[in-house]
C-alpha cells in the first residue's frame, strides 16, 4: 500500500532538489521527470518558466510524498515506475514540471515530487483543495490496485496505526480538537480554522478574504511586514478571553493544512479567475438570450409586416375584383348599346329602302299617266288633224 502526503517547506526550491536528487539516497536511474528535458536540468527549467511569466516571487514548488509499506512488496524500480504512472495521470499536473526521486534510503521505499508553482502552458499558479488532495490519493489507490499492491484502510496510516487528524503540542490542546471534531466541545481554533477554510474558498483577493472573515466575526492582521496572519475570535475578545487568537502557522500545525500567506493568496487568484470565467460564461449566455429576444422582435415585427402586406394584398385583391365587376359591366353596357346601335341601323336602312320603293312607284306612275297622255294626243292626230 501507499500514501500520497503534502510536505510542508520553507526552503528553496534549489535547496529541495538538490535534496532529493542526492546519489546517497536515489540511483540516478530512479530520478525522472514530467515536462522536463533532463531530470538534472530541473532547477533551471523551473528557473526559467518563472522568469518567462514574471512569476518568481511567493510560493516557488510544491513538494508531495508516495510512500509505501516497509513490508509491502516492491522493489524501487516497480516504485518509480507506479510515481511515473502517477504523475502523467494525474490532471493536476498537466502544464507544470514536475522532477520525481525515488528514495530507498530509510526502512521503506518512497519518491518524492518536487511541482514547479508556475505552469510553463500559460503562467497560472499552481493550487489546490484539501478536496483536490483527496482526489490524488484515491488516484494512487486506484494505480496500486492496478499493479496488484494493498490498499490503505481509511482512518490508518499505511503501517496499520490509526491516524491522527489533528495534532498538537500541548496534550490538552489536543485533547480539545479532537472532542471539538466530536462535537462534544467548543474550540476557539477549531472555528477560527473552520472559518479560514470556509472564507478562502469564497474570497478572489486578500482584501476580500479579511471582509469575509470580518463579516463571520472574525479579526484578520494580515501585513507585508509581518511573517505570520494572525486571526482573532471578536466575541470571545469582546468577553475578556484571553484564549481567542492564533496564527496562521499553528494551524498549519494543528490541521495539517496550507494556511500560508503565499497558499491562500494562490487559491484567492484561482477563485479570481474561477469567478471571472462564470462571469465572462453569464455575460456570454445573457449575450445570446439578448440577441434571441432581438430575433423574436424582429420575427414577430416581419410577421407584422407580412400581416400588413397581406391586409394590402387583399385589399388590392378587392379591387382588383371590384374593377373586374365594373368592366364586364361596362362590357355588357357596350354590348347592349351596339346591339341597339345595329337595331336603329337596320330601322333606318328598312325605311330608307321603303322610302325608295315609295319614290319609283310614284315616277313610275306618273310616267304611267304621262304615257297614257300621249296615246291620247296621238290617237286624235290620226282620226283626222288637229282640233280647233
Amino acid at each position: 500500500m501507499a500514501i500520497i502526503k503534502a510536505v510542508s517547506s520553507k526552503s528553496p526550491i534549489k535547496t529541495a532538489i538538490v535534496y532529493v536528487s542526492k546519489e546517497e539516497k536515489t540511483d540516478q536511474k530512479l530520478l525522472s521527470g514530467y515536462n522536463l528535458t533532463a531530470p538534472e536540468t530541473a532547477y533551471d527549467e523551473m528557473q526559467i518558466t518563472k522568469e518567462v511569466w514574471n512569476k518568481t516571487d511567493g510560493r516557488t514548488y510544491k513538494h508531495y510524498v508516495q510512500s509505501f509499506a516497509p513490508d509491502e512488496e516492491i522493489t524501487p524500480k516497480q516504485a518509480h515506475i507506479i510515481a511515473k504512472e502517477f504523475v502523467e495521470s494525474c490532471p493536476q499536473f498537466k502544464g507544470f514540471e514536475v522532477l520525481i526521486a525515488t528514495h530507498q534510503d530509510r526502512e521503506h521505499i518512497h519518491t518524492h515530487f518536487i511541482l514547479n508553482s508556475v505552469s510553463f502552458e500559460d503562467g497560472h499558479k499552481f493550487q489546490q483543495k484539501s478536496t483536490e488532495l483527496q482526489v490524488m490519493k484515491d488516484l494512487s489507490d486506484k494505480i496500486c490496485l492496478e499493479h496488484g499492491l494493498s490498499l490503505t484502510q481509511k482512518g490508518r496510516t499505511f503501517d496499520g496505526k490509526e491516524r491522527e487528524e489533528t495534532t498538537a503540542y500541548k496534550k490538552e490542546q489536543y485533547r480539545l480538537l479532537q472532542k471539538a471534531e466530536q462535537g462534544r466541545a467548543k474550540s476557539y481554533v477549531q472555528d477560527i480554522a473552520l472559518a479560514v477554510m470556509a472564507c478562502r474558498e469564497q474570497a478572489n483577493s486578500r482584501e476580500h478574504f479579511i471582509e469575509l472573515m470580518n463579516a463571520n466575526g472574525y479579526g484578520v492582521v494580515w501585513t507585508d511586514s509581518r511573517k505570520y496572519i494572525t486571526f482573532t475570535d471578536i466575541a470571545r475578545q469582546k468577553q475578556g478571553e484571553k484564549q481567542c487568537k492564533i496564527r496562521n502557522s499553528k494551524l498549519e500545525k494543528y490541521f495539517h493544512m496550507d494556511f500560508s500567506k503565499e497558499g491562500l493568496e494562490s487559491e484567492f487568484a484561482g477563485n479570481a479567475r474561477k469567478q471571472q470565467e462564470e462571469h465572462n460564461q453569464a455575460v456570454r449566455a445573457n449575450t445570446i438570450v439578448q440577441n434571441g429576444r432581438v430575433a423574436l422582435l424582429d420575427t414577430r415585427t416581419v410577421i407584422k409586416e407580412s400581416g400588413t402586406i397581406l391586409d394590402q394584398s387583399e385589399a388590392i385583391s378587392g379591387e382588383l375584383r371590384f374593377d373586374r365587376d365594373d368592366t364586364r359591366t361596362t362590357l355588357r353596357r357596350a354590348d347592349t348599346k351596339v346591339k341597339s346601335s345595329t337595331a336603329s341601323r337596320t330601322d333606318r336602312e328598312a325605311e330608307r329602302e321603303r322610302l325608295r320603293v315609295e319614290e319609283s312607284r310614284k315616277i313610275a306612275e306618273q310616267l304611267e299617266r304621262e304615257r297614257k297622255a300621249l296615246e291620247e294626243r296621238s290617237r286624235k292626230k290620226s282620226r283626222g288633224g288637229f282640233e280647233r
